[in-house]
Formats: C-alpha cells, structure tokens, sequence
C-alpha cells in the first residue's frame, strides 16, 4: 500500500510541477516499480524485526529512531509548504 501512495504522490508532485499528465504507461510504470519495491522493503523490514526477537531497543537507539522520525516529518512539512507557495 505504502508503494501505491508513494507512486500517486509521486505522479501527483510531477503533475503540480511540470502542469502536463504523463502517459499511461510511464504512470502504470512507476505503480508497478513503487509497489514492487514497497513489498520488498516490507518484506526485509519484517525479517529484520522478526530477527530481533524480543530485544529491547537500547536508549540510543529509542533516540535515533525519534530523530529520524522527526527529520521526517519535518521533511514532509517543509514540501508541503513549499508546494504551497507557488
């Protein structure tokens, strides 16, 4: 599912940029590229959790995965609002 938005926003982003809709094909495309990879990333990101058993994160690592959650969602903030602007 991740991979679908991720190729609709994509499509959406290039639309709002250039104002012209790709092809059909260029758009199925990049579907199938982004769901295909989003499965494989959930498929390894699955194997690793399930690697990690019951371990508890360590306080560093609690940090750096807020952290880079953040950046994330500062990331996402920042597009936004420069999308907006124009």
């Amino acid at each position: 599912m991740g991979g679908g938005l991720t190729a609709l926003a994509s499509t959406l982003f290039d639309w709002y940029t250039t104002h012209r809709i790709e092809t059909v094909h260029q758009i199925l495309g990049r579907f199938l590229i982004f769901m295909a990879l989003g499965i494989w990333w959930g498929l390894l990101m699955w194997n690793w959790r399930e690697a990690l058993g019951r371990k508890r994160l360590t306080r560093t690592g609690t940090a750096v995965r807020f952290v880079l959650f953040l950046g994330l969602m500062l990331g996402l903030a920042y597009a936004l609002w420069s999308m907006s602007r124009h």
